[in-house]
């Protein structure tokens, strides 16, 4: 569990049903920012990407919550098929149930019906998938915009005087 990268995190869970309930909001961005972004193996057991080994009393000393709120938490989530958990005799592997669509790696953009790659300029309905893209994009606007500003003339004294900096 490294402490660098960062996960995707949808508007649309201020909407969510826990969003409001504090402890099971906090254990499920745990869980998101801890889960394992690759498959690996744990003492034997297969723990794939999206899942991660955790222990109750482990995860309530992490979170600041009790061992009895953890519980609570993660039975909230389960309820709900947000998670899955596979308990041992000594650990648990929580896996989020839709890893995939929460934290799609796939790099390249791609059209869902076809899956083949699209054209560089996305659509309006079309996804960014990589923040590089996104600001190779950004950074073309604002060269654009730059350039349209250089090209206006403007009367800034009075623009100013209009302001009010200048009397």
């Amino acid at each position: 569990m490294g402490e660098q990268g960062f996960i995707k995190l949808h508007r649309s869970i201020l909407g969510w049903e826990w969003w409001q309930d504090t402890n099971t909001l906090k254990v499920f961005l745990w869980l998101l920012l801890n889960a394992n972004w690759e498959d690996s193996r744990y003492k034997g057991i297969e723990v794939p990407k999206g899942s991660l080994v955790v222990g109750r009393k482990k995860m309530a000393e992490s979170l600041g919550i009790s061992e009895q709120s953890i519980r609570t938490a993660l039975e909230h989530l389960k309820s709900t098929n947000e998670i899955t958990i596979k308990t041992t005799n000594r650990f648990s592997v929580v896996t989020v149930t839709n890893w995939d669509k929460y934290q799609c790696c796939d790099l390249e953009l791609t059209n869902k019906s076809t899956n083949k790659p699209t054209n560089n300029q996305p659509t309006t309905n079309q996804q960014l998938t990589t923040y590089k893209e996104y600001k190779n994009i950004r950074n073309k606007e604002d060269k654009n915009k730059f350039n349209q500003f250089q090209q206006t003339e403007y009367d800034w004294d009075a623009i100013n005087r209009e302001i009010g900096y200048v009397k």
